[in-house]
Order: C-alpha cells, then structure tokens, then sequence
C-alpha cells in the first residue's frame, strides 16, 4: 500500500466544532489514511489566547493536551509551548489547508491571506460568506475554498446545489427549516410546553448559544439563507431578507439573566400562534424561503401533513426549486445540528480539497 500523502491542517477555533474534529482525527486518522490514501496532519491550532505550531505536525502529547483543554473549556493558553496568536500566519504555506471553525468575522483577512498564500480554506464560519456582497463574492467563488458547514451541519446542501448548477439547471426558489435549534423549539411548542420553558431546555441542552437571542433573533438562519442565496447564483445583500425574531425588540438588550426572565411574558403570545394554527390542521415552522429578489425568514403556518410539519426536534430540510425539479422540489433533511456531524462535515471538506488538489 503506497504512504499516505501527508495533508497540513491549520485550525482556527478548538471549541465545539474545532475540538470535536480534533478527537475525530486522534481517533480515526489511521480509517481516514486507509480509506483516502490521505493523512491530515495538525500543524497549528488556535483560539483567542494563542496558537500551538509545529510544522512537522503537532506531537501526539500536544493534541492530547489540546483536546483536554477543550474538554474542560479552557483556552489554549493553559497548554505547554503555547505561542501568541499571530504566529498562525507563520503557518500559511501552499498546500496547507485551514479551517475555520469560529463564528466571528475577525479571521476574514486570515482567510485572505491563507488564500493569497495557496492555502486551500473550509469554512464553518457563516460570517465572512453573509456580510456585505462585494466583501463575500471573492470567497465564494475561490476555487480553494469550500464551505458546506456552513449550511445544514454535514448534510451535503451546498454540493447539491453545485451539481445542480454545473450540469445547467437553474434555480428558482429555496424553501427550508435552516435551524435545528429552532426546530427543537417549535416542536416543543406545538408539544404543549410553554415558550419560556421550551427556550430554557433548549440552553440547558447546549442547543442555543449561551444568549439564546442569538439564535431566537433569527440572524444565523438569515445568514444561511443568504449563502443559500448565493451560492444560488443570486447576488443578494444581507438587507434584501426580512427577518423576524421570536423576541420583541424590547427584549433585545440587557443582560441574559434579564432576557430569560422575561420570558414568560412571550407565553400566550406563542401558546396563541400554535393553537390557532392547530385549529386550521396547521403547525408552526421556523421557515427560510428566498428567491432571485430576496426573501424572509420567520415563523410560517404550514400543513402538518407537509414534510415540514411533519419535522420533528433538531431536523433540518431544505427544498430546492429548480427548472428541472418544478412540480416536486428536490429536498434534502437530515440532522442540523451537532458537533459530531458538523465536525466530520468539515473534514469531508478538507478530504476533497486536499484530493482534488489546490489551484
């Protein structure tokens, strides 16, 4: 059997999607070489406090430390040998390939650089593809640039749409839940469970951010939408979706403890909404629909025969409306959530840049 082909990785970000990639390669690496012919090798591993750097490949003992730090959610800072965060740019050589697994807009002119660099760059980071048009077009389009993540965890959303547009179909509309959050929520509420309560077991469960107005707010599923949109072939800006919060503005400030506390005022608003959906045979859905002039994201009355009433907890689904697929859409679901198949989402990225080689 011929040596595996040694593949440099660069992580930015070892938190829930970093670290649970890094376990998954401990773990797997030797089913991975076998299976690819490829050995992904961590170089360099970083977060907000430093980086940890070996060009030859971190030690066996420095991952392990690494993933330990994780496991405890302590920064990278308390592992031996860690260095300041810019010395990652020291690790940006052609053939490398770098993840971001963040969610913060500041690694932006990494990427650049990691791209400029001959760097091949996986995205789960939403941010840098959903600003402003003119600053995402040039990711997008990168040939060494993939970002299936982004959307949908591992469920494989963007490389359908490709295949779609490469062989000359058109898109015409997309339909979809985008959240598996939000999905655990409505079906909790449609359960009979009150909005304050349905929103407090989704954070004790780990399925919101430590804010749950994060995810209530519905930005994260309108930046799905958005790449969506794009990668659609549609140019649209962040101002072309309307998007509706499951919180009122009032509620947008203060503190967490504020917000959770107030939550029960939203009870009957939402006990309200369902019951009266329940009445007409519908249920309520957190929706994303989007076409070539824009589109909104928010809660949406659907049939509870409809595939999407018919969703339960965390799933996603996404339905593609193209020119070939008119009458019945071309629909992918599965879960859209979760650092296991988000994690091994990325590292399918990485296996097929790394296969079919940086340009």
């Amino acid at each position: 059997m011929p040596t595996p082909k040694s593949v440099p990785l660069i992580f930015l970000g070892v938190g829930n999607i970093g670290g649970t990639l890094l376990r998954q390669l401990v773990e797997r690496s030797d089913v991975v070489a076998q299976r690819t012919g490829l050995r992904l090798m961590p170089i360099a591993l970083a977060d907000v406090s430093g980086s940890l750097i070996e060009p030859e490949g971190l030690a066996e003992s420095t991952l392990h430390a690494a993933l330990e730090a994780t496991e405890a959610d302590e920064l990278l800072e308390s592992v031996p040998g860690v260095r300041p965060l810019g010395a990652i740019e020291e690790t940006l050589l052609p053939g490398a390939i770098l993840a971001d697994m963040t969610a913060t807009p500041k690694t932006k002119p990494t990427l650049e650089k990691a791209l400029a660099a001959g760097c091949g760059v996986v995205l789960a980071n939403k941010i840098p593809l959903s600003g402003a048009w003119r600053q995402a077009e040039p990711l997008l389009t990168h040939p060494n640039l993939r970002y299936e993540c982004t959307v949908g965890a591992g469920l494989p959303v963007i490389d359908t749409l490709d295949d779609l547009l490469d062989t000359g179909d058109t898109v015409t509309r997309i339909q979809g839940t985008l959240s598996g959050t939000l999905g655990y929520l409505c079906s909790q509420i449609e359960g009979g469970i009150p909005y304050a309560e349905a929103v407090t077991r989704a954070k004790s469960l780990g399925y919101t951010e430590p804010d749950p107005r994060q995810d209530l707010s519905g930005k994260d599923v309108a930046r799905k939408a958005l790449i969506l949109a794009r990668t659609a072939g549609w140019a649209l800006e962040p101002d072309d979706l309307t998007v509706d919060a499951l919180f009122p503005e009032s509620m947008a400030g203060g503190s967490t403890e504020d917000f959770m506390a107030a939550l029960e005022e939203l009870n009957e608003t939402f006990n309200t909404q369902f019951l009266q959906a329940a009445s007409e045979g519908r249920t309520l859905r957190y929706v994303a629909q989007v076409g070539p002039e824009g589109g909104r994201v928010g809660l949406m009355a659907v049939d509870k025969r409809d595939p999407l009433g018919a969703l339960r907890g965390p799933a996603n689904r996404i339905a593609l409306h193209t020119e070939r697929y008119n009458e019945v859409p071309l629909a992918i679901s599965g879960p859209g959530a979760g650092p296991e198949v988000t994690a091994a989402g990325v590292m399918n990225d990485i296996l097929k840049l790394a296969a079919r080689g940086l340009s």
